[in-house]
Formats: C-alpha cells, structure tokens, sequence
C-alpha cells in the first residue's frame, strides 16, 4: 500500500464525491467551442486563480455550442473545477456568472438546493483544498503535455463530509471566518496598491510641464521569454511564469506558479523581477516574489535598485493602455521587445524616487504579508479538516 492509499484510508468513513448525497451533476464544458464576439461567455481553465474567476475579458462562443452543454451552463454556486494544469484548483460562479459555460479543462460540480443550504457545497470547496486530497489529485492526473484530471478520477475523489449538526456548523462557521478574513486580506492589498499608484501620481508632475522619461530599456535589463525545459542534469529547476499567470494575478505580487522549468544558473530571474503581459485594452505589470523564468508571451525586466524597481513598475501600471502600442498580433498577446524598450516612462531625479520609495515599499509590504496569510489561513483550516475527518475514523 502507498503512502497515499495509507493517508486516505486514515481520513475515515468517505464516499466517492458523485455519491455524496445532493451532489447532482459532474461534468466537463465545451470541447471545441467556435469563437463569437456576440455570443456566450465562458471560462476556461486559466481564468480560475486562487479561488476566484477572472473574467475581465471573458472569451465568448456560439451559442448553438453552449446549448449543447446544460449540465455546465452555469447558475450561481456552482463549483468550477480545473481539470487541466493546475488540477483541482476550484472556484465558485456568482450571480455574474448566470448562463456562462465552461471550457473543456474546467469541470462543473452542481448541488441541489437543500444540499447548498446545507453546506454540502461550501465544504467540498475547502475539502479539495485539503493536503490528501491535493495529493490525491495530483497521483490521479496524467502526465501527459499539460497534467490532466481525468472526469472519472474527480467523480471518485473520496469525500468525508461530517454530519448534519452541531459538528458541521462548527466547521462551516471556521469556513466563513476563513471566508470573511481571505476577502478582506483581498481588499487589503487592492487598496494598499491603489495607495501606492495614487502617490506615484502625486510625484509625476502634469505631462504638459517638461518631466525627464528615459527608455525603459535603460532602466533595466529586459528579457523576453521562452518556451519550457525539460529537466537536466546542468539545470536548475525554477518557477514558470505563464502570460496569463501574470495577467490574472490578484495583486501586484506574483506568489506562485501552476508550472517549473529548468534553466541554467546564470539565467533565472532573480526575486524582484517586474513581469510583463499583454492583452486587448492592457498590458499588466506584476512583481515577482520568487526566483522566475518568463515563458513565451512575457517579459521580464531586471532592475539594480528596489528604488528603480517600485518606481518602474508604478510607471508601467500608469500606462497600462498606451503601452499597448509595443504589442503585436490580431489578438495583442505578445511583446515586441525593441519597441517596449525603446517605449519613455517619466523618470524624475533619484530624489524623487527614492521619496516615492519610501511611501511605497512599506505599502508592498503590506500586500506581501496578507498575502502570505491567506495561504497560511487556508493551511490552517484545511489541517483542522483532515484531523477532524481521522479522529471520527
């Protein structure tokens, strides 16, 4: 037996997710969905991160295809599962999300009304959360070209639900503490960025006076990115920025990220580097908290000083739209990194600067720190999951 069939079989009494009384439906979405500009909106596997959708610009496809698919035509409470990539990462659709559907590497689990008012659906998002069960996805997922959940492996996911009572609403009240604390540390960093971005600019004077700008190419050491490695034996192994990754990032601090590659020494990305993205109406800018190497569609700029770095990156948040003018393709997903280079950022006197630093920094740091809670909170809940589930073994 395996340590993994060891530490399920030590959560007690289960039941194959598709048995768990309520549960009504487990399917996936569109297979081949045909664009359309008028037509439905639908998620895909990339627009579910930490726990929320991101459906700033939501693709949409012909409607004749998203009647095919009702079991995933979305209502409100519904769970999205990622069955591609990031496996087992989880969501839930609210109200906006009435009609959507889903894509093909995104599975939709439905509960019945009685099961919802009864937090059957509440607890199997933080269930999925929980270290067994991540563990468990991950040993059930291919390792094909992109890992792959199968639908069946999700359907006989084990699942201790605790009974109805006074047991339960104890672990559903912790859940909705864990809930209200996670969207508050949420809004925490929103606002502690938007601070940051309203001092930036306070410190650039009106465009029509004469500001110094320089070349961001001067700033720092751009690079572009590349396609992922395989592992070797003269590589290290490194955190893989994808484009969307850094587009739909929940704040200015890229955590984490769904895929490694490997690359030489010499040519990781150190903590701190500015990582950027293009889509149609914007080109998003996010820090990077951990050594990194940017993958086709993102570029990286390396700077000497965190001065230059928060001055920077603020710059590049201000101009979002017209740093579209460096991107190419029908579609806008990709850099043309002479032209970003060449692209002037207002670039005042190292005064300056360091002022604005200073006003800054500690504002980023309020972000890195709920940040780090809101992976440390979920930790904790989920431990006090899978203890209570072995206890009652």
């Amino acid at each position: 037996m395996s340590q993994l069939d060891r530490d399920l079989e030590a959560l007690g009494p289960t039941r194959p997710l598709e048995d768990i009384p309520g549960v009504q439906s487990i399917a996936y979405g569109v297979v081949r969905p045909e664009p359309d500009p008028l037509g439905v909106p639908m998620i895909g596997a990339t627009e579910v991160m930490d726990g929320d959708v991101i459906d700033t610009v939501p693709r949409r496809i012909a409607p004749h295809l998203a009647d095919r698919h009702p079991r995933t035509q979305l209502t409100e409470g519904d769970l999205l599962v990622v069955l591609v990539g990031r496996v087992g990462e989880t969501a839930v659709a609210t109200q906006r999300h009435t009609g959507w559907n889903v894509a093909r590497p995104v599975a939709v689990i439905r509960c019945t009304p009685q099961a919802r008012a009864e937090g059957v659906d509440v607890w199997l998002r933080w269930w999925l959360k929980t270290p067994h069960i991540r563990r468990y996805v991950q040993a059930s997922s291919t390792n094909s070209e992109h890992v792959t959940l199968p639908l069946q492996a999700l359907k006989r996911l084990p699942v201790w639900l605790p009974p109805q009572g006074a047991e339960r609403t104890r672990h559903l009240h912790t859940i909705t503490l864990a809930q209200r604390r996670l969207a508050l540390n949420a809004q925490i960093a929103r606002c502690a960025t938007e601070l940051a971005d309203a001092h930036f600019t306070r410190a650039c004077p009106d465009p029509a006076h004469a500001l110094a700008t320089r070349p961001i190419g001067e700033t720092g050491r751009v690079a572009t990115g590349s396609v992922r490695c395989d592992a070797a034996e003269h590589l290290q192994e490194i955190a893989f920025a994808a484009a969307k990754e850094v587009l739909n990032s929940p704040t200015a601090h890229l955590q984490e990220t769904a895929a490694q590659t490997w690359v030489a020494p010499d040519a990781a990305c150190p903590p701190g580097t500015l990582l950027v993205a293009p889509r149609p109406g914007e080109v998003r800018t996010v820090l990077s908290t951990t050594p990194v190497a940017p993958a086709r569609g993102v570029l990286a700029i390396c700077t000497e000083t965190e001065t230059d770095r928060l001055w920077l990156l603020h710059a590049l948040r201000a101009a979002s739209r017209d740093l579209m003018t460096t991107a190419q393709g029908e579609a806008a997903r990709a850099m043309r990194r002479k032209a970003f280079s060449r692209f002037l950022v207002p670039w005042p006197s190292q005064g300056v600067r360091e002022d604005f630093a200073r006003i800054a920094s500690p504002l980023h740091d309020v972000v890195r720190a709920v940040t780090a809670e809101q992976s440390e909170l979920q930790d904790v809940v989920t431990d006090e999951m899978t203890r209570r589930s072995e206890r009652d073994r």
